[in-house]
């Protein structure tokens, strides 16, 4: 992919109708663009950052034996009535096709897997098992802030596993909860807690979010020193002491990415889903479900990582691995050097941007800063003369202090090769 042909806007002056730091930048650096409030095209900056988020997720949810599947957007009204969860979800948004069918736009999916397992599920022989996705969702949110952190329409992987008792939910459940940890440790994000939360429309027992500790956040959240976490629904008001140990407790802002809930039988009982036990009884199988926001967590990176210049992605989550500048020179040397490394690096499998526009080295730099591939390689007249390209670091949470800062020509490719096992540590 050359610069030029790269169909994105960037932004030089303020962004109107950001409040974000995180915000003003996915709109600064061309990574979304609103397409109507609440709902925004993301771009090829912004798709590829989603896809490697995704990827991280699929990683993780396969190594907890998930099953990946696809449900669709759209939704009949009648498994939402067969739910009970028809008229009590204030978000759902609902329709009428032609005949007078009715429809929902699915917010979450918990009636749709439901309904789904119903024709799979006949034994406790089945069981356990755990199906996931990822797949946009609509809610219709009264108000909608901070780009990507609070959407109407939005992309999220959910998880839903199936059990023949408790005990078995719970060891799951906290290999899940483990499983998160993992993924947003993966995408770079430092400063992420589990902490108890409510239910909420979602019924059943025990559930925890997993919140971004962040000034822009809209959650309280509540720390202890002994390791005890909650949000605000689960701390009695005006009683911030500790249940657990009764110290007080640290009152903070936290940006909502992720939850787990332990669904018991809300589902499986409401909409008649049944399997064989081995005594051969007719058993509703315990529930749990599992999400996380795609797109809350590349803004959420942006929320934590961002600086003046740009985004900060670490090798896992970055839109390019590697950008190569050319510094342009009149006898056009630089330019095919550049040219020459592109095609090498791309040849060997690495996801390269290459920019060799007739413009000034400045803006090339600032360029480079917002879209922020992690490894930048620079070519002039005077590196050319020295045999080398001039190696720039913009990367999250990685100390590029040791890291080399020019690579041999001869050699470009497989010192970029190191760099990027170096970074992706």
């Amino acid at each position: 992919m050359k610069i030029e042909n790269l169909c994105v806007k960037r932004l030089y002056g303020d962004v109107a109708g950001a409040t974000t730091a995180g915000h003003k930048m996915a709109v600064k650096a061309g990574y979304i663009y609103q397409t109507f409030q609440g709902g925004y095209t993301l771009t090829p900056l912004g798709w590829r950052v989603v896809r490697n988020i995704e990827k991280i997720i699929r990683d993780e949810m396969d190594a907890v034996d998930g099953q990946e599947i696809l449900m669709p957007v759209v939704s009949g009204a009648e498994i939402w009535r067969e739910s009970g969860r028809y008229d009590t979800v204030d978000v759902l948004a609902k329709f009428k096709g032609r005949g007078g069918a009715e429809y929902v736009l699915n917010p979450t999916h918990e009636e749709v897997v439901t309904d789904f397992v119903k024709s799979v599920l006949t034994t406790y022989r089945q069981l356990p098992f755990m199906v996931y996705q990822i797949q946009t969702k609509f809610r219709d949110e009264l108000r909608v802030r901070a780009g990507l952190i609070r959407t109407r329409e939005f992309i999220m992987k959910d998880a839903y596993s199936f059990h023949t008792s408790q005990a078995d939910l719970e060891k799951y459940y906290y290999r899940v909860l483990d499983a998160y940890k993992r993924v947003f440790a993966r995408c770079g994000l430092r400063n992420v807690v589990d902490v108890l939360s409510s239910t909420g429309d979602m019924g059943g027992s025990i559930a925890h979010e997993f919140q971004l500790i962040n000034e822009m956040g809209e959650d309280t959240i509540y720390l202890c020193d002994c390791g005890f976490r909650a949000n605000k629904e689960m701390v009695t008001e005006g009683n911030e002491v500790c249940p657990k140990c009764g110290a007080p407790m640290h009152k903070v802002r936290g940006i909502e990415i992720g939850n787990i809930f332990q669904l018991g039988t809300k589902y499986s009982a409401s909409m008649h889903l049944t399997y064989t036990a081995a005594d051969g009884t007719e058993q509703n199988p315990i529930m749990g479900c599992y999400g996380i926001g795609v797109g809350r967590t590349m803004a959420a990176i942006l929320e934590e990582s961002a600086d003046e210049y740009g985004p900060r992605w670490n090798m896992a989550t970055a839109p390019f691995a590697v950008q190569v500048i050319a510094l342009t020179d009149k006898e056009g040397k630089t330019n095919a050097t550049a040219e020459k490394i592109y095609n090498d690096l791309r040849a060997a499998g690495i996801e390269t941007l290459l920019d060799t526009r007739d413009a000034r080295a400045g803006e090339k730099f600032a360029d480079a800063d917002l879209i922020a591939a992690p490894i930048r390689l620079v070519i002039s007249t005077k590196n050319l003369a020295n045999n080398v390209a001039e190696v720039k670091y913009r990367v999250n949470d990685v100390d590029t202090s040791n890291m080399p800062t020019s690579f041999a020509l001869d050699t470009v490719v497989t010192d970029t090769q190191n760099a990027i096992k170096q970074l992706s540590k």
